[in-house]
């Protein structure tokens, strides 16, 4: 797996880094780390005097050292845990650039924080983690920097082995974009240090007591067999990358709220969600429901593209 990490130095960018050392990803893995510049963000050539040009190429000079010192730092890091990999540095939008490495490389996984710390020297990952979301032509990785794997759930299962420190839960519809998440899931090596609870919510219709009607109607029932059955299905495809897999099969008007509520209680570390949908320039623009989990989990959210 070819993976880009993007970095600003920030406690989010480094948290992004602790998890991508720590979660149990595929053997021979790759790692881009990028940082990139952003001038405009804080000089404007034309308010240059006479005597700004010699500070402005000395500011530039400065944060040129500081990047490669910040990358130098993150890449001994990863050679600390074991990995390989090489070093990028960009100049320009910084959501810009880090879909553009990724097109460039053919990157498998772009990883980046949630939020970055704004002003000089940083760019902010607030608006630039949702961009990059939502463009980038690759699956996209966002760590929440205040979730931390490792920590007893509120309502774990009977299978939780004492090893197992990832609680990762599937999002998982039978549709194309679900089973590229569970292709996803199924190629790591989990092994014993991850539980998996595979998830599939049936989503109600509750204007004028449709959900009444629903749970009386045999297609109703019949469906939810069906549903059922497929969840299975992917518990034991899931079975090929750790024996901790569980399912659950919910019901609710509000799909995304319904995994939302799951993730909080179960105390996931990671949701693993696949994109719906293609819009303009060959992009997989992310469905309702994945960008709602997306901005809204507490926890970090795998987006799989196909």
């Amino acid at each position: 797996m070819k993976i880009l990490l993007a970095t600003d130095g920030s406690d989010s960018a480094r948290a992004a880094l602790d998890f991508l050392t720590d979660f149990p990803l595929p053997v021979g893995s790759e790692v881009i780390l990028l940082s990139v510049i952003d001038w405009s963000a804080y000089l404007v050539e034309s308010d240059y005097g006479d005597g700004q040009a010699l500070i402005a190429e000395e500011t530039r000079d400065a944060l040129r050292h500081e990047t490669e010192q910040l990358l130098a730092g993150e890449t001994d890091r990863l050679k600390a845990a074991g990995w390989t990999g090489s070093t990028e540095v960009r100049h320009g939008n910084p959501a810009d650039e880090i879909i553009q490495v990724a097109e460039d490389y053919g990157v498998d996984l772009v990883v980046l924080g949630s939020h970055g710390t704004s002003g000089i020297r940083r760019f902010l990952l607030g608006s630039v983690s949702g961009k990059v979301l939502e463009y980038a032509p690759c699956s996209v990785l966002i760590v929440k920097a205040s979730a931390g794997h490792g920590v007893v759930p509120v309502a774990a299962s009977a299978a939780q082995d004492a090893e197992a420190s990832w609680r990762i839960l599937l999002a998982y519809d039978v549709s194309r974009s679900s089973s590229n998440a569970l292709a996803v899931c199924t190629s790591l090596p989990l092994e014993n240090r991850a539980e998996v609870t595979a998830v599939s919510v049936m989503p109600l219709v509750t204007a004028f007591r449709q959900d009444i009607r629903q749970h009386m109607n045999a297609i109703w029932q019949h469906k939810k067999q069906a549903a059922r059955a497929a969840l299975d299905d992917a518990v034991e495809v899931l079975r090929r990358s750790t024996p901790h897999v569980r399912a659950e099969l919910r019901e609710g008007s509000d799909v995304a709220g319904e995994i939302l509520d799951l993730a909080e209680k179960s105390g996931t570390d990671l949701i693993v969600i696949g994109c719906k949908g293609e819009g303009a320039i060959r992009r997989f623009l992310l469905g309702s429901i994945t960008s709602r989990i997306a901005r809204h989990a507490r926890c970090s959210v795998w987006a799989v593209r196909g």
